[in-house]
């Protein structure tokens, strides 16, 4: 089991929690608690109890979570129908403080002398019972204290108020979220970007899903690439260093371009850029700049350069960048994707105005060919990622087989001769295969009781050098003689490495 990606749940499935976004913060309870189930599997009795204790206090949080999810929903469909809310306002009647309305009892008449004159007076005189009924007739229902001042407008006020409220309950609770995280980043001395003039919304979604700091990739978890690492530190790294050299005709590079193909460890450099360097490191996607909003992803292009220079020096890395930066003039492209295109070419000309503000544009791209001319411009370096050679294989197979135990009839010099060709995410995915032939080959044929009661030395056996020719095999590379021979000839008409 991988108790990083178990700790990295909980940590995601808490701060979701914290932020009121239960739906996803149930998601990676769930993805926790089916870990924990998975790892009983293989773990030792003595410590079963103690995995259970966890997996119930998580399924606990997973409940109060669901529990929240839940009340939230019910209070945004009181809010659409707030005609099914019930109050004893709307329905006075029922009220048990208000009273009846007075009965009156008729009188019994008072005997009296049989003369003439009596019966005159007591035929002319009303029944006084007569008055009483009419009166109360006339009569309204009173209305208790608690009514008082309560009529019809003051009621339809009252439901007024309730839809106003459902609709704004998610924009309180968002701003309330905010203002919490701006006084604990504010407690810690950590900067806190106000984002004037900005939408508040579009300001968390930047902090949220782009801003990544603390990244642990260093330069020797890469294998090789020795000419792009040192190209990459003299663009990022040095300028942080020696700041007063690299002025006027010396400035940093405003922007790398890595090309290459798929998994020679692109992404990986970048992230090793931003670990060694101490910057903000900005993720950025198609998604993340896509708005369904009219003016929104301009809006996002220049806010991100904004939090980039505010919390400069800052790494904005651009993944797949052929998909934002396409050529611009064709027959399909959108009108919205033009615009973010020429947001992206003029902010990334502004990135150097304030050189006290480093802000380094690295993008890579498994397309070069479809770079819009201004934005291959603007990307002032292009340097080419390509596959490994048998050096960097080498040392990429040491580093995969770092955690794991080998066999002594495997040489690895061997097994780096047969990898020609291949990429770095197919070496380690020969290697993944290689680990796991031993662990199959043992479970073979035996049901889950029986798997579950071998022990670690009976599974984790040392990679053998069948277990190699046969993932070797299995495992063909992913990159053609044809793609490579493409990434070349761009490289000749249009690198600058």
């Amino acid at each position: 089991m991988d108790l990083n990606e178990l700790a990295a749940n909980c940590r995601t499935a808490r701060d979701f929690a914290r932020e009121g976004n239960y739906e996803q913060s149930a998601v990676f309870y769930q993805s926790s608690i089916a870990i924990i189930a998975r790892h009983f599997v293989a773990v030792d009795n003595p410590r079963r109890s103690q995995w259970l204790h966890v997996k119930s206090l998580l399924q606990s949080e997973l409940d109060c979570v669901n529990a929240l999810a839940s009340s939230i929903c019910h209070l945004r469909q009181l809010a659409i129908n707030p005609s099914s809310v019930h109050s004893p306002i709307d329905t006075p009647p029922t009220d048990p403080d208000i009273w009846p309305p007075r009965t009156s009892l008729p009188k019994k008449p008072v005997p009296s002398k049989s003369t003439s004159s009596g019966r005159s007076k007591t035929l002319g005189r009303r029944p006084s019972g007569t008055h009483t009924d009419a009166k109360s007739k006339k009569s309204t229902v009173k209305k208790s204290s608690s009514q008082v001042g309560i009529d019809t407008h003051a009621t339809t006020k009252r439901a007024s108020s309730l839809g106003r409220s459902g609709g704004t309950a998610k924009k309180d609770e968002t701003e309330d979220a905010a203002a919490s995280e701006k006084e604990d980043k504010e407690k810690t001395g950590e900067k806190v970007f106000e984002g004037i003039g900005f939408d508040r919304e579009l300001v968390e979604t930047i902090e949220r899903d782009i801003v990544q700091r603390q990244l642990n990739v260093k330069w020797s978890d890469i294998a090789g690439l020795e000419s792009a690492k040192e190209l990459l530190k003299e663009a990022v790294v040095l300028p942080s260093v020696i700041p007063q050299f690299f002025k006027g005709i010396r400035r940093p590079w405003r922007g790398v371009c890595m090309i290459g193909p798929p998994g020679t460890g692109k992404t990986l450099l970048a992230k090793a850029v931003a670990t060694e360097c101490q910057t903000t490191f900005f993720s950025v996607s198609s998604a993340t700049l896509t708005s369904k909003y009219r003016g929104d992803s301009e809006k996002l292009v220049r806010l991100l350069f904004e939090m980039a220079r505010f919390y400069a020096p800052s790494t904005i890395f651009i993944d797949e960048i052929d998909s934002v930066g396409s050529k611009r003039g064709a027959e399909s492209e959108h009108e919205a994707s033009r615009r973010v295109k020429s947001e992206l070419l003029v902010q990334m000309d502004g990135c150097s105005e304030d050189t006290s503000r480093t802000v380094l544009v690295l993008a890579a791209t498994n397309f070069p060919w479809d770079l819009d001319d201004a934005l291959r411009r603007r990307l002032e370096k292009r340097i080419y990622i390509p596959l490994p050679e048998k050096p960097d294989r080498l040392a990429l197979l040491r580093l995969a087989l770092a955690e794991v135990s080998v066999s002594e009839d495997v040489d690895l010099e061997q097994v780096a001769d047969r990898l020609n060709g291949y990429s770095c995410a197919d070496i380690t995915n020969v290697c993944r295969e290689a680990a796991m032939m031993s662990m199959r080959a043992r479970i073979a044929n035996l049901s889950a009781e029986e798997i579950r009661a071998l022990s670690q030395e009976e599974i984790d056996l040392p990679i053998t050098a069948s277990d190699f020719s046969h993932a070797i095999e299995h495992t063909s590379p992913s990159v053609s003689r044809d793609d490579i021979i493409r990434y070349e000839q761009w490289m000749k008409e249009f690198g600058a490495a």
